[in-house]
């Protein structure tokens, strides 16, 4: 019967980990979710203007203004607060030109009365409407929307009216699948017929800003897909966070990112 010694065992077990080091190298590096195209949680302060784009797919932010402060009380973990006059500018990639199907996700606080604030946009260099889709604060901030622009400049938008500047953090999503045009804000959903493309372009995505109309208050957790969440998946992201660390079902991980950040 053959039996290793102990420093051959040990020698197996540093090649193990050697091995599974690599592994989780290289997972770190492609998407960890490939229907994510950004996703930017903010639990880390910026490393001077940079934001870090953590989907895999290298979609970084520079910090424009010297209003954005790191806080370590957002929605979970860290978030940032926009002071009125700054935002995260991300460089265009095609990763970022969806045209059947799309998600914007972001945690919002604030308490100022604001008009015409994008807190995610995607702007657009051809002529006509300045932005491609975006999700929309206005009304004094009584009013979110979700905006998608076809190639022909007609716009389709859907809005839902409540009470925003209340200093608390609300959850707002827009979607777009293609047939319909939806918000989502606190676990309710508005809708509306409205069948096409989105046209693309090749202009950045900003975040916490439209052109000059800046958005005072604190995001968190911003996220974009190049597909249409459901319903279901929208609420499970509103009631536990975005499932950032999840493994499909072949897996043996089965946990929140929402849930790890508030432990």
């Amino acid at each position: 019967m053959f039996v290793l010694n102990k420093g051959y065992e040990l020698l197996l077990l540093i090649l193990a980990m050697i091995a599974a080091l690599g592994m989780l190298s290289t997972a770190a590096a492609a998407p960890r979710d490939e229907k994510t195209v950004l996703y930017m949680s903010f639990d880390q302060e910026p490393d001077g203007d940079f934001v870090e784009d953590e989907s895999g797919y290298g979609n970084h932010g520079t910090i424009i203004g010297q209003g954005v402060e790191w806080v370590d009380d957002g929605r979970y973990a860290g978030a940032l607060e926009f002071d009125g006059g700054s935002k995260i500018e991300i460089p265009h990639s095609d990763s970022l030109n969806m045209a059947e199907g799309i998600t914007l996700e972001v945690w919002f606080r604030t308490e100022t009365p604001q008009a015409g604030r994008f807190m995610i946009y995607k702007a657009h260099d051809g002529g006509g409407r300045t932005y491609q889709w975006g999700i929309y604060l206005t009304s004094d901030s009584t009013n979110v929307s979700m905006y998608v622009v076809n190639p022909n400049d007609e716009a389709g938008f859907i809005s839902k009216s409540g009470t925003y500047m209340d200093g608390e953090w609300h959850f707002l999503a827009g979607i777009y699948d293609g047939q319909e045009v939806k918000c989502f804000i606190d676990g309710e959903v508005a809708s509306k017929a409205w069948p096409g493309e989105i046209r693309t372009g090749s202009a950045p995505v900003v975040i916490g800003t439209w052109g000059g109309n800046f958005f005072t208050g604190g995001l968190d957790e911003a996220r974009i897909c190049n597909v249409a969440l459901n319903e279901e998946q929208l609420m499970s992201d509103y009631e536990n966070g975005y499932d950032f660390l999840a493994v499909d079902s072949a897996g043996k991980l089965s946990i929140t990112w929402g849930e790890i950040k508030t432990q």
